[in-house]
């Protein structure tokens, strides 16, 4: 069954199913025995989930994993879900941003029929290696399985939780001899996780207390990254990399060039992130900003300012 096909399918089936409240003069039951609220992981006592998400890919299976519903919630919509469902087991995976605007696609990929147990979260590109693909969206992952049973109506919280890893770098000359100003400078990124599945991986605490959410599993596939960069009259070249989260074993070799010419690198990053004190498979955010600077003899690698992790080591 060709994709078009299967879109088609999915979509009217969903249609089908997804019913909203609506109260007049006269209030009648709401029409529906399921409820999900979607929220942000990180959120207190207000959601802030429209704060990080734009949109929300959602997809439903049945209790063997097959694929029944998949739609895009947006705006106001994206904060919570309901439809009448007959009774059994069912699983949602949510995807936020997925398809943004302005960014290098990712891809749904599945061995055979559209089930979750083989369907996949694809960053991979043409060409990839020996070429780079740009940034992905600022992904992010939530999950549930409920069950109905006897029309009682089923009502949860899905947190969704940082699919995605930023890295903002700067690099700073300390040296006698300088870069050119001019030129155009990119950064390059290997080594980089490039799939998620859709059945989840760990389970954490939200920061609240009241919850848990799920780190997508990564598979062990891994994919290239290059970004623009820019040169300032300080000698400062900056840019910034969004990608699939890092995993512990991860090991991001950066790299610098400007005009097809490399400069700095390859860099093995993960010498510098393994001192932190944080473990990169469980951490609800990957949010780094690092200070790369380059001496006569060395270059030292440090944070320049921290969003969920303290000061860390350098690598020389």
């Amino acid at each position: 069954m060709d994709k078009q096909r299967i879109a088609c399918v999915i979509y009217g089936m969903l249609a089908l199913m997804l019913t909203a409240c609506s109260f007049g003069d006269e209030p009648s039951p709401c029409p529906y025995n399921v409820r999900m609220e979607y929220w942000y992981a990180g959120s207190s006592a207000e959601n802030a989930l429209p704060t990080y998400v734009d949109n929300i890919r959602q997809y439903l299976f049945d209790e063997e994993g097959n694929l029944l519903a998949g739609t895009t919630l947006r705006g106001d919509s994206i904060t919570g879900w309901n439809a009448d469902l007959k009774d059994g087991t069912y699983t949602l995976v949510v995807w936020g941003n997925l398809g943004e605007e302005g960014k290098e696609a990712t891809t749904v990929t599945t061995k055979s029929d559209y089930n979750m147990n083989e369907m996949t979260l694809s960053a991979i590109t043409s060409g990839v290696p020996p070429g780079y693909r740009g940034n992905t969206a600022r992904l992010y992952y939530g999950t549930s399985t409920f069950t109905l049973k006897d029309g009682i109506t089923e009502r949860q919280r899905v947190y969704l939780s940082h699919a995605h890893a930023a890295l903002n770098i700067t690099v700073r000359w300390r040296t006698a001899e300088k870069p050119p100003l001019d030129g155009t400078w990119r950064m390059r990124l290997k080594g980089i996780p490039a799939l998620y599945d859709f059945t989840g991986g760990t389970e954490q605490t939200v920061p609240s207390g009241n919850g848990s959410y799920t780190i997508p599993r990564s598979g062990k596939t891994i994919t290239y990254h290059e970004t623009r960069a820019a040169m300032n009259y300080d000698y400062e070249v900056t840019g910034e990399f969004v990608t699939y989260r890092y995993t512990a074993g991860t090991h991001e070799l950066w790299s610098l060039w400007c005009d097809g010419e490399q400069v700095i690198g390859d860099l093995d990053l993960h010498l510098f992130f393994s001192k932190l004190p944080m473990n990169m498979d469980l951490n609800m955010e990957q949010e780094f900003d690092l200070l790369i600077t380059v001496y006569e003899n060395e270059i030292i690698v440090t944070q320049s300012t921290a969003s969920d992790w303290a000061e860390g080591g350098s690598i020389g």
